[in-house]
């Protein structure tokens, strides 16, 4: 049972949710008819908290896969091309803007990492972060970076 995958992942997501419904009391319930900033934070803990103890005591009835078994057949250069991909993005996101970089993680990400026709990748990773931007920017109002191709 200590050796449970499921044990190991409803602890650590227990543990998340004492933190968030301690947070959440610490800013301030409010009132049920005027709640404070803290009032859904503390609900989202205590939900995340009966959740995991759910996984919690099914890990203790039917112990599953153990944690190492979950890595065997990871393939770590991949991951590792993923995570570099994602730092890329995150490093160049505000210099060269939203629309360009979402295009080349995505053209990036189907055609290097898990291999998409290119007939179907190239239109989506155009298409999809243009609807994305029209979306956040236009109807949202919400502002993202432009960068210097814009």
């Amino acid at each position: 049972m200590i050796r449970s995958a499921e044990f190991w992942g409803g602890l650590f997501w227990l543990a998340l949710g004492a933190f968030l419904a301690w947070q959440g009391r610490d800013l301030g319930l409010g009132r049920l008819n005027d709640p404070g900033s803290g009032f859904a934070l503390l609900w989202i803990g205590a939900i995340m908290m009966a959740l995991a103890s759910a996984v919690i005591l099914g890990a203790f009835r039917h112990p599953g896969q153990s944690v190492a078994s979950l890595w065997t057949e990871t393939r770590w250069r991949k991951l590792a091309l993923v995570v570099a991909l994602l730092l890329g993005f995150a490093l160049a996101f505000e210099r060269i803007g939203f629309v360009p970089g979402a295009v080349a993680l995505l053209l990036a990400l189907m055609l290097l990492v898990d291999p998409v026709d290119p007939r179907k990748a190239v239109p989506l990773a155009v298409s999809a972060p243009i609807a994305i931007w029209f979306v956040v920017t236009k109807l949202l109002k919400i502002q993202l970076p432009v960068g210097t191709l814009w």
